[in-house]
């Protein structure tokens, strides 16, 4: 890109409901502009966007694929993103970078899982939105009806831009409202105009005190306020045609070159290093300033970086600053990407969104600047991954492979993490769904050659004590030459929720010499790190020695380890022994007419509702507590119930005992283990 057509380009993101359309939208504008010789399709595995093995064999997009071309002089790059739930992190990551969305909707079904999705997180960033409905030649679809569902879910704003002509298999064409003159629709033309005026008037408090007045608006003033309205979200645009018969497409593409917003009308901030805001300018005359949203391992050239410029330039092979880690970075190769081909150029520019190779400091999210800049860009802000997993190698060779595979894993999918928990010593991975997880596992499989098994994390129960005991633990044995002989007097009591392990040394008179005390703290402490009547770590516990005796021969300090693990598990017994569980804060956001399910199946999983309050477009959130164990396949069972359209996070808040009958389950459980282990 030139220094001097910043103004000429568009970042517009393709957004939508797993089937929608998005992937064939691009292949049929890829094709349109000369840029393919052949509209692939999906049931050949042959398209631009979807070229991974993983997609290729499940038929859907699973990351994001960048694409450019020009359109009547304006260059446009074009982001296409999975509709599937579980891969909503790929909208996360690239929604700051972008300058506007087409959020695509099925004609037959409506607006969907995905498209609430879609719009909240444009919603959310402020990103500029349009919906195209695609799929109007099927049979039984209703443009009129689609367009009420939209505005009856998220406002008056969303207005149609185009008129079809026909409908089902008699789709013609589509009509431009503002540019269109097709005789055979002109009285629903004016109509449309009339409503889009109205809301385009409303987007600026000028404009609607001019309309108020003269009921009209000048071609000059509608296009002004069309475009204030898209940046503020008080204008949302429906287009609509039908992509597999190449209608409505040329309509879409007019659009955004018109009244999409360039980089020059986007509002960006930085913060320099007093924390002072900053505002950013598409200057390519400035010191380069960007942020990445991507990072990709491709099979030949390796570690792909994609990242957007904000202001300045970035040149091939030049040095900058990773200002996020304050490392020193040095650009390989840039490239704009086409799906997985890379054009290689030779420097960027404001606005463009780029690749790069060969950085060896750079990750999702950092601010990459240039050397001497104090500029950091916002976080870029990702959904909480909430679905759990205990991972290990099939083969045990193939535990130090594992964990490699899953850091690579975890580079390109920041929504994935992967870590050892200490409560349980179980290696964990982390993702935003059970399908995510799957096929990061095969990508585990085919790239890295590591087979896993996978299984529900086991819940971090602990055990403690109610009450006070006083006890004896005396090892004696003699077997020729020197003996063993340990004995301990152990008081034991309960430790304030959440204090820990407490050893208090109460020996007077030498009855335990001194060498030896501190292996009866540590045979203590294994003690109760084992657990005693469940096979969980005990907690919250003072231990006093208070008294022992010792031989001048046998005693050693092996010989008191084992007498106060000995006092430890009688003490415990005596002491009134219960299990904790861990109780977990959960915030669940659903749709209103969600609120008696969730709440029914809140209470069946003994949780207690803590309140809700309203959080805007017809949704509440839910505040409880409830133990973790019941809640460990929340985020299956939520999206089940809700039909996708629930959230969810959770966060550890306290221990508490659990109930006797699933007390008595666990203790039968590590009973019968332990018989089948001996």
């Amino acid at each position: 890109m030139s220094k001097t057509d910043r103004a000429k380009l568009r970042n517009v993101g393709v957004v939508g409901h797993s089937g929608t359309g998005k992937t064939m939208l691009i292949e049929h504008v890829l094709h349109k502009v000369g840029k393919t010789s052949r509209v692939g399709r999906i049931e050949d595995k042959n398209t631009v966007g979807d070229y991974l093995e993983e997609e290729k064999e499940r038929q859907q997009t699973i990351c994001m694929k960048l694409m450019h071309f020009d359109w009547k002089g304006t260059r446009i790059h074009l982001v296409d993103h999975p509709g599937y739930v579980d891969f909503q992190g790929e909208i996360a990551a690239s929604m700051p970078v972008l300058d506007g969305v087409i959020i695509m909707v099925d004609a037959a079904t409506g607006p969907q899982v995905g498209t609430d999705l879609a719009y909240n997180y444009a919603a959310e960033h402020n990103t500029p939105k349009a919906f195209f409905v695609n799929k109007l030649d099927r049979e039984h679809t209703n443009f009129d009806e689609v367009v009420s569902s939209l505005q009856d879910i998220y406002g008056p704003q969303c207005v149609p831009f185009v008129l079809p002509i026909g409908e089902g298999e008699k789709l013609e064409k589509v009509v431009n409202v503002l540019k269109g003159n097709d005789p055979a629709v002109a009285d629903q033309v004016t109509s449309l105009k009339e409503s889009m005026a109205e809301v385009v008037a409303e987007s600026n408090d000028e404009l609607l005190e001019k309309y108020l007045e003269t009921g009209e608006l000048t071609e000059e003033e509608f296009t002004r306020g069309l475009q204030e309205g898209l940046e503020n979200g008080k204008v949302v645009p429906i287009f609509a045609g039908s992509v597999e018969k190449d209608i409505g497409i040329d309509e879409l593409l007019d659009e955004i070159v018109d009244v999409f917003p360039s980089p020059l009308d986007r509002k960006v901030t930085a913060h320099n290093a007093s924390g002072e805001e900053v505002d950013v300018k598409a200057d390519p005359d400035a010191p380069f300033l960007g942020q990445v949203f991507r990072t990709v391992i491709d099979p030949y050239v390796g570690q792909l970086t994609y990242f957007r410029v904000l202001s300045g330039t970035l040149k091939s092979d030049s040095e900058f600053l990773n200002v996020t880690r304050g490392a020193k970075e040095r650009a390989g190769k840039l490239h704009l990407m086409c799906g997985k081909e890379q054009v290689a150029v030779d420097e960027v520019g404001p606005g463009a969104l780029a690749a790069m190779t060969k950085l060896k400091n750079t990750a999702f999210g950092d601010t990459i600047a240039a050397p001497g800049q104090d500029l950091r860009l916002p976080e870029i802000k990702l959904p909480e991954s909430m679905v759990k997993l205990a991972i290990s190698a099939k083969s045990k060779g193939d535990e130090d492979k594992i964990g490699e595979g899953l850091n690579r894993l975890a580079e390109e999918d920041p929504t994935f993490t992967h870590y050892r928990d200490p409560s349980t010593n179980e290696h964990v991975i982390r993702g935003m769904g059970d399908l995510q997880l799957e096929i990061l596992l095969n990508r585990l499989k085919r790239k890295f050659n590591v087979e896993a098994e996978t299984r529900t994390p086991r819940v971090a129960f602990k055990e403690t004590i109610r009450g006070k005991a006083e006890v004896q633990g005396k090892h004696k044995k003699q077997s020729g030459g020197h003996g063993q002989y340990g004995d301990v007097w152990l008081r034991l009591s309960p430790n304030d929720r959440g204090a820990g392990y407490e050893f208090v040394d109460s020996i007077a008179g030498g009855v335990v010499p001194r060498q030896f005390i501190p292996h009866v703290d540590k045979g203590c402490q294994d003690a109760l790190e084992k657990g005693v009547v469940a096979g969980y770590p005990v907690v919250d516990v003072v231990v006093e020695l208070y008294y022992g005796s010792y031989h001048d021969v046998d005693s050693s300090e092996m010989a008191f380890k084992i007498a106060a693990s000995i006092a430890i598990q009688k003490g415990v017994r005596e002491a009134n022994p219960c299990i904790l569980e861990p109780i977990v804060q959960i915030e669940v956001t659903v749709p209103e007419e969600y609120m008696g399910d969730i709440n029914g199946d809140l209470s069946s999983k003994r949780g207690r509702v803590l309140g809700m309050e309203p959080v805007g477009g017809g949704r509440q959130r839910i505040r409880a507590l409830a133990p973790e164990a019941e809640v460990l396949r929340y985020s299956t069972e939520l999206r089940s119930m809700t039909g996708g359209r629930g959230s969810h996070t959770l966060q550890f808040d306290h221990y508490e005992e659990v109930p006797e009958h699933i007390a008595q389950e666990l203790i039968a459980a590590y009973e019968k283990k332990k018989s089948a282990g001996e």
